[in-house]
């Protein structure tokens, strides 16, 4: 068996590992031009697949462009986006996810007259 400090070690390396991953991928979507889509699309899937194994946090600018029910990159053509109240309204056609970013939980139903 294994002792606890080689357990350690051997965690924090394939976090260390996993992390460089992570910024690989985000380098892909983020710079590899539209024409390419498939390339960007397998990456967003890949990375998601890969903070949800090793509990990695989404990078800010890669988790606003992404859907997170369906891992499709968004772009104007798959996805409507608004803003009413001063709040980010996201959807997706490919699955009609809602993502509202900014203001509270309390004020998302609510309508303004």
């Amino acid at each position: 068996m294994k002792s606890s400090k080689s357990l350690r070690k051997s965690r924090l390396k394939r976090q260390a590992t996993s992390k460089q991953i992570q910024q690989q991928l985000c380098h892909i979507i983020n710079d590899i031009p539209q024409a390419q889509s498939e390339l960007r699309q397998n990456a967003a899937h890949k990375l998601f697949a890969l903070n949800k194994k090793h509990r990695l946090k989404m990078p800010k600018d890669i988790g606003l462009m992404v859907c997170k029910k369906c891992y499709v990159i968004l772009n104007s053509t798959n996805s409507m986006t608004r803003i009413r109240d001063g709040k980010l309204i996201k959807t997706c056609k490919i699955c009609n996810y809602v993502r509202r970013i900014g203001g509270s939980k309390s004020n998302w139903r609510s309508r303004s007259a």
